[in-house]
């Protein structure tokens, strides 16, 4: 098995472990991160909490969001492929959706807290990853499985990191003010050009959400710099083709974008903690091409 890794008797704990509640979620927040590292020669993973079976068709409360699980299912398997990473894992949790949609039974946010922990803690302690990455507390905009995702996986790293062969760093997925202050400008661009469809209810809170949980630039303590694997992650993103309503991947201008939107990716180093002052271009505890 990949996981069983042995240095004398202990096992040395080795490779990434991505931990996110939705397909797609891992392609957003952590596709370039996991690309590099993979090319360097590190094992990674993406453990994915739920089936995302509530990505369905966007709208507002009331709307059926239904969506086949299968879809989204097959859909992070090709974007591992593209990011050149294992098969995902996946806990099996329902989508629990937006906030304000109603969780639906077996959801996510719903799921007794120590059980979700010791099911992330059993990956752990199978593949033993060096490295864990999740969301930061407020789960970039705030939807309860993101929320719910990180406390879980946080919590699950402190055990595992106390044990031998256990994980040696933690990384939060978290968006700057700056990041934020970019997206909302590119947006207005598209609004004045008439290429952007009005906004939902949804859509409009979710906005709102990333203002108000956006973390202020100083507390930013990794930005990793992925041009150099941008057309992997954009391939991963095109593989969850029922969340990107309708982006053209062909279209230059489409793509102009989203390379501008995806030269680096941000995280908080949770533990170790950082130094005051800190700032690192890449993950600790991971081997790298270039070092």
């Amino acid at each position: 098995m990949p996981g069983d890794r042995e240095a004398g008797n202990s096992v040395t704990p080795s490779g990434l472990l991505a931990i996110f509640a939705h397909p797609d979620d891992e392609s957003f927040g952590a596709g370039g991160v996991m690309a590099l590292a993979a090319a360097a020669g590190n094992p990674v993973w993406v453990l994915c909490a739920t089936n995302g079976d509530q990505g369905g068709k966007p709208g507002e409360v009331g709307v059926d969001h239904s969506l086949d699980p299968e879809i989204r299912r097959e859909e992070l398997a090709c974007a591992c492929r593209e990011l050149g990473v294992s098969e995902p894992i996946f806990l099996g949790y329902r989508d629990s959706g937006m906030e304000g949609w109603g969780a639906p039974e077996g959801s996510l946010s719903l799921a007794d807290k120590q059980e979700v922990v010791e099911r992330i803690l059993a990956v752990i302690r199978r593949l033993h990853p060096a490295v864990i990455v999740t969301f930061d507390p407020g789960g970039v905009y705030g939807h309860p499985d993101h929320t719910a995702c990180s406390d879980t996986a946080t919590a699950a790293y402190r055990v595992a990191a106390a044990e031998p062969g256990g994980p040696v760093a933690l990384y939060h997925q978290a968006l700057p003010r700056s990041t934020v202050a970019g997206m909302q400008a590119m947006q207005e661009a598209e609004r004045r050009r008439g290429d952007d469809k009005p906004p939902t209810e949804d859509d409009i809170r979710q906005a709102e959400a990333f203002i108000k949980l956006a973390r202020p630039d100083e507390e930013i303590t990794t930005v990793v710099p992925i041009l150099s694997v941008a057309e992997r992650k954009i391939a991963a993103l095109a593989c969850h083709d029922s969340q990107m309503r309708g982006r053209r991947w062909d279209d230059p201008e489409e793509r102009a974008q989203m390379e501008q939107m995806f030269g680096r990716e941000t995280f908080v180093r949770v533990d170790p903690a950082p130094q005051p002052g800190e700032r690192e271009d890449r993950f600790m505890g991971l081997k790298w091409a270039d070092s």
